[in-house]
């Protein structure tokens, strides 16, 4: 059995895939590690830029599935959306009511290819590319995007951090030192 591994960090709301996403409820794992003890409310899955769709029911786009389970997990209140809904999307939202800092949530779902509809699910090492959102209790959000990692053999791995900001003084400080520049720049054509 192939291993890969998909984790996230400073949340580690990623994915630990052990095989492949076909036929196994504890394929995928968010975990929280929060540092400020925030709650995580929802996180929104996106792997439409890697061309790959849920195909949680038997038909069309994908005749060979496998519908989203629950795993073994902490006790974390949740809601999936509804297999029918699901099936054909590249995106998933699951909603949480108590995911706490330290606990964890495991599911499964088959994930395919359009290109290939009823192939066995993905590996770790094919997620490079879909992002994640999470969502906190305090309105924070973080984002990121699965990159190569060598955790547990091969698989992919995102950073959901905050966006960086540059405060209001140096952006101002930016755009007056960008005008002076083209002011030199123009000032030396001319010449």
């Amino acid at each position: 059995m192939l291993s890969a591994a998909v984790q996230a960090t400073p949340i580690s709301s990623g994915l630990i895939i052990e095989g492949t996403t076909f036929g196994s409820n504890n394929a995928l794992q968010f975990f929280n590690n929060s540092t400020d003890g925030e709650q995580i409310t929802s996180i929104t899955w996106d792997l439409t830029s890697i061309g790959t769709f849920f195909d949680s029911t038997d038909t069309s786009p994908g005749n060979s599935s496998s519908p989203i389970t629950l795993g073994s997990s902490s006790s974390v209140g949740h809601v999936f959306p509804a297999n029918d809904a699901l099936n054909g999307s590249g995106i998933l939202t699951i909603s949480f009511s108590d995911f706490d800092a330290g606990e964890f949530f495991r599911f499964g779902v088959d994930i395919d290819f359009l290109s290939a509809p009823d192939a066995v699910g993905l590996n770790g090492n094919q997620f490079f590319g879909a992002t994640a959102l999470a969502i906190f209790s305090d309105g924070s959000q973080r984002f990121g995007t699965y990159a190569p990692t060598n955790v547990v053999g091969f698989g992919s791995e995102v950073s959901i951090v905050d966006a960086v900001t540059v405060p209001e003084p140096a952006t101002v400080l930016l755009l007056g030192l960008s005008l002076c520049g083209l002011g030199v720049s123009r000032k030396k054509k001319n010449a």
